[in-house]
Formats: C-alpha cells, sequence, structure tokens
C-alpha cells in the first residue's frame, strides 16, 4: 500500500469533515456515558464531547503523518494493530487538549472532569480507535477505487491506441478488391487480436507481371505487426529484379538478420503475369489451391525446402509454375482458415476447407471470400484463435482495367 493509503488527505476540506464527524462521534459516546446525568450538565458534556471528538482527529491525524510512513515500511503485517495503539494515543493526548480547553473555557467545571476521567479516558481511547481505523479503511477503499479508475483509464486508453494501430495496419495492405488487364482478385484479412501478423500484398513488378503475396509472422498483436510492416515494405524492392527463389532466399537472409529467436515469417509468393503463367515460392503456409469450375481443388504443393523465413539463414527455395486459364483461380491462405477450431476444440482440417472451396467456386472472388469465410466461422468456435487471411487471383479476359502503382 502507499502512504496516501494510510495517511489522511491533507486538504483542509476533507480535514475539517474528517474532524466534524470525529465530533459528532464524540457527542454519541458521551451522550451514551451520561444518559443519567442532569440536562444542565450533560449539555455541556456533549459540547466537550464534540471538542474531545474534534481535537482526537486532528492528534490522530498527526500521529498517522509522522509515524504512518514508518510503520508501513517496518512493520507491514502488523500495521492494523499498530496503527490502533498510535490511535489510542492520538485519543488521549486529543483528549487531554479537549480537557484543557474546556477546562480554560469553563465548559465544563474541572471537578466534574476528574469524577469522570476514567469514563472519558476509555471513551477517547474508543472514540480515536473507532474513528482513526474507520477513516484508515475508507482510506484503503477510495485509493482502491482510484487505482481501479486508473487501469480502467488506461485500458481504455490502451484499447483506442490498438483501435488506431488496427486502422492504419488496414491502410497499409491494398484494398480488398483489385482489378487488371487479365486478372482481378480479392482479399480478406480477420485479426484475432486488434492487430494481425498475417497480411497480404499485390505489387506491380518491372516486366508487366503482378506479385501477390500472403504471409504470417509468428506471434501475435504489436510485435507481429511490426515485422509485418517491415516485410511488406522491403518485398516489393527485393522482388523488382529477382526471379521467386531468389526473393525468398534474399528475404530470407535479411529476416535471419534481424529476427530474434522463435520470430520468423511463413510466406508464400506468386508471380502472375498477364499470359496466364505463374511462379509460385512457398516459405511455410499451408499449400495454396488451384481452382477450376466443376473441378475439386488441387493443391499447389511447391517441392524442396519449405522452411519459414527467418530460421535457418542457408535455406534454399524452389518454386512451381504453372499457367492459369481464363476462368481459373488460385487461393493463397494461411493456416487460421485450416486450423480454426471447432465446438469439439479440433480443428477443421484441410478436408473441411477442400469442401468449402469447392462449393463457393462459381461465385465472384470477393464473393467467393466472403461465403468461404462466412462457412469457416459458422463451423468454428466464436472465439477466433488465430488470424484468417487469404487471396484470390483469378484469370479473366481483359477489361482495361490496371493495378494502381
Amino acid at each position: 500500500m502507499t502512504d496516501a493509503m494510510r495517511l489522511p488527505d491533507s486538504s483542509v476540506s476533507k480535514l475539517l469533515r474528517r474532524s466534524l464527524v470525529s465530533a459528532f462521534v464524540g457527542i454519541a459516546m458521551v451522550f451514551l456515558a451520561t444518559f443519567d446525568v442532569s440536562l444542565p450538565l450533560r449539555g455541556r458534556l456533549l459540547a466537550y464531547g464534540a471538542l474531545g471528538g474534534f481535537f482526537i482527529n486532528l492528534s490522530c491525524y498527526q500521529l498517522a503523518r509522522m509515524y504512518g510512513p514508518w510503520i508501513a515500511r517496518k512493520a507491514p503485517r502488523h500495521e492494523r494493530i499498530l496503527l490502533a495503539a498510535l490511535y489510542f494515543v492520538g485519543g488521549c493526548m486529543g483528549f487531554a487538549l479537549a480537557t484543557l480547553v474546556a477546562t480554560a473555557v469553563s465548559l465544563v467545571p474541572l471537578r466534574t472532569i476528574r469524577v469522570l476521567l476514567p469514563y472519558f479516558g476509555v471513551i477517547s481511547g474508543g472514540v480515536a480507535i473507532v474513528v482513526g481505523l474507520l477513516f484508515y479503511t475508507f482510506g484503503v477503499l477510495q485509493e482502491r477505487l482510484r487505482e481501479s479508475v486508473e487501469r480502467l483509464k488506461e485500458h481504455e486508453f490502451a484499447e483506442k491506441e490498438l483501435e488506431l494501430a488496427r486502422e492504419i495496419q488496414k491502410r497499409l495492405l491494398p484494398p480488398p478488391e483489385l482489378e487488371g488487364d487479365t486478372w482481378r482478385l480479392a482479399a480478406r484479412n480477420v485479426a484475432a487480436h486488434f492487430v494481425a501478423g498475417d497480411f497480404y500484398d499485390v505489387f506491380p513488378l518491372a516486366d508487366g507481371a503482378v506479385g501477390v503475396v500472403v504471409a504470417d509472422v509468428a506471434g501475435k498483436g504489436m510485435g507481429a505487426s511490426l515485422i509485418m510492416a517491415s516485410v511488406k515494405a522491403v518485398l516489393p524492392l527485393i522482388a523488382a529484379d529477382r526471379s521467386v527463389e531468389e526473393t525468398l532466399a534474399e528475404l530470407n537472409r535479411k529476416l535471419v538478420a534481424e529476427l530474434g529467436p522463435r520470430e520468423f515469417v511463413a510466406l508464400a509468393y506468386l508471380r502472375y503475369e498477364t499470359s496466364g503463367a505463374f511462379t509460385l515460392g512457398n516459405a511455410g503456409l499451408p499449400d495454396p489451391y488451384r481452382l477450376a469450375a466443376g473441378e475439386p481443388p488441387r493443391a499447389l504443393s511447391v517441392p524442396g525446402e519449405r522452411m519459414p523465413l527467418g530460421v535457418r539463414r542457408e535455406s534454399r527455395y524452389e518454386a512451381l509454375s504453372g499457367r492459369l486459364e481464363p476462368g481459373e483461380r488460385v487461393i493463397l491462405l494461411t493456416d487460421g482458415l485450416p486450423e480454426a477450431l471447432m465446438a469439439t476444440d479440433e480443428p477443421m482440417g484441410y478436408p473441411a476447407l477442400e469442401s468449402f472451396l469447392a462449393a463457393s467456386d462459381s461465385a465472384a472472388p470477393s464473393d467467393f471470400l466472403d461465403r468461404l469465410f462466412r462457412r469457416v466461422r459458422e463451423a468454428s468456435v466464436p472465439t477466433i484463435q488465430d488470424d484468417l487471411t487469404a487471396l484470390v487471383l483469378e484469370r479473366r479476359l481483359g477489361s482495361g482495367l490496371h493495378l494502381p502503382h
């Protein structure tokens, strides 16, 4: 506990309020102790009790400020017992001061005080302990409430910061729908937390081809999102004059030098040409699928090593080449889709995913992904355990539209 929890508030207004409360407690205690005293004398004794409660509070306040922090540091386990003793001493001191003032102004005759001294001594000590511990407990509760409010404010501030980070991250991603002369694509990115470690990217290459990327950064939250932003920024530069295999190898060397232990990036990179030809490289993501109307989804399994980027410097990557016919598609995705947990606490699995892919193969790319994600969410538990990201590229006849630079 902090000292503020143990000490009365030092503002004059609160100190006066506490003193008034103590005065009323003193009146109540004297009222009970002098029930059979004659009425005129009883009025004076009640005033004496009020004066006693006021001075008792002031004495306890001063002692608590002087010795409360020392007790908290030296004997935290016995703090309440020692504070009770401290308040009892403060009560006796306050009672003595009240007695001096009462006799000085002739409020109560000294002989009367001498007769009632044993009773008032016990009363003053009781008032001090009760009022002191009451205010102590109130201070503890007040401080805990303040800390709870501060934590709530910090939590709300953190949520706003994360919402802002998510908005910024969304702006870093390309539009969810894009079209070129002979292709069109759609992408979806659903974060398990405020910010996602998954991302996708689409960028033009110097020879007129298009680079398409889907990636999954190890971990969640802000750390993964920062790695994601770094990889997304540098990837088009690395891929500009390199093949798919060279691009993955160079990016891997860069990430090995920059990432820490247990940090890596699983990434699939598709280089698509206007003729429909494509080259696919895969560094640790699930197999992309080739989709054709009336046919089951076909996994595009890249040969060779498929180690995620940033794990081992000497990793070598190979590529798979193919060609899309008009109307055919390829979908790149992260493992959040096939590994979405069902109500049985088991992952959904690739067979179920492939059935969803086959059921929506005739829809436009954007509608196709919307249906796919809806089916995955309906088949899995409400809480998303991992980011969900997928991108569909479809070859089509020319439309005169171009990918923005």
